[in-house]
């Protein structure tokens, strides 16, 4: 399975060059923060501050909540995105951050923008946040159609303003280690079931953690009659495609905890006895959105080195 790439992520203290549109939070005390250049060239330009136009056309604070002002001459468009509060969590930064890419995504068109996200973070941990949020908001589904996609347009660099003195590295790193492994999930969650069956699943999982330091086990169907695994065979007797049951363990030196992931692999629930109405069948390639999560998370765990040991089924 091609994982959709990511745009390209930096975290610095200033905006980049080449700049189109600039994700700036507000909350009820008005914008969290403005690169003095860009307000500067804004007050020049309109004769008014950024955070004065953003009041008069209406932005609010709360997540998903965005008012979009032009840009000053050759300056970036800005998205102002609402903040839930004055002193934001990282929970709140991080869907800030999501909500404000999106926005700039429906925005580009056939383009390929630049984006800077600018939320007045205050640590490391806030600044991963926001970059973590801002390359999911940058993630779209592809439909597998024969049609053609004409609209190639999208997020192609996202920068991260952190003005704290705060050591940075690592942060960008381990921001995309986590985006990834969420993405992974999302595409094998909306990948439909006549590509995604409990085979071919246990194969694209393979293939991720090949190269990782994560064990990996597969029981087939004769494996799992062997093994005594009843209920799985029972419910994967009602379909062509026979049932698998993954396994996965990572196993660092220093480790000191152990971790038990369990996630429901299902790939496609029809109801077994009594089918379910149309309605209910359409998110039933959903139904293995468990088994993604853990999966997943067990990479970016290997990913990133956690010292703890994990199984996963």
């Amino acid at each position: 399975m091609p994982i959709p790439p990511l745009p390209s992520l930096t975290v610095a203290r200033a905006l980049p060059r080449n700049l189109d549109v600039l994700v700036v939070g507000y909350t009820g005390e008005g914008l969290r923060e403005v690169p003095a250049a860009v307000g500067s060239a804004f007050s020049k330009r309109f004769g008014t501050l950024p955070a004065e136009m953003a009041e008069t056309l209406g932005a609010k604070p709360g997540d998903n909540h965005f008012v979009t002002l032009p840009a000053a001459g050759n300056g970036p468009r800005i998205v102002v995105v609402g903040l839930e509060s004055a002193q934001p969590t990282a929970e709140d930064l991080r869907r800030s951050a999501g909500a404000g890419v999106r926005h700039a995504a429906d925005m580009a068109g056939s383009s390929q923008l630049s984006v800077a996200v600018a939320l007045g973070t205050t640590d490391a941990a806030e600044a991963q946040a926001v970059a973590e949020g801002a390359l999911l908001g940058s993630y779209g589904y592809t439909p597998i159609s024969g049609k053609v996609n004409d609209r190639a347009g999208g997020i192609e660099a996202i920068t991260v303003v952190h003005g704290a003195r705060d050591k940075l590295d690592g942060v960008a790193g381990a921001a995309e280690t986590v985006a990834r492994a969420v993405v992974t999930a999302r595409e094998w969650v909306n990948i439909p079931a006549n590509l995604l069956y409990p085979g071919s699943f246990a194969d694209q999982v393979r293939e991720l953690v090949s190269r990782t330091r994560i064990g990996i086990d597969v029981l087939d169907e004769n494996a799992l009659a062997r093994d005594g695994y009843g209920g799985l065979l029972a419910v994967g007797g009602g379909s062509s495609r026979p049932p698998r049951l993954v396994r996965l363990s990572y196993r660092p030196r220093g480790a000191k905890a152990h971790l038990a992931l369990v996630g429901k692999g299902i790939t496609f629930d029809t109801g077994g006895l009594n089918l379910k109405p149309a309605e209910g069948m359409y998110t039933m390639k959903c139904d293995m959105a468990g088994a993604a999560a853990v999966l997943a998370a067990t990479w970016a765990i290997a990913q990133l080195g956690l010292k703890i040991n994990v199984t996963t089924y």
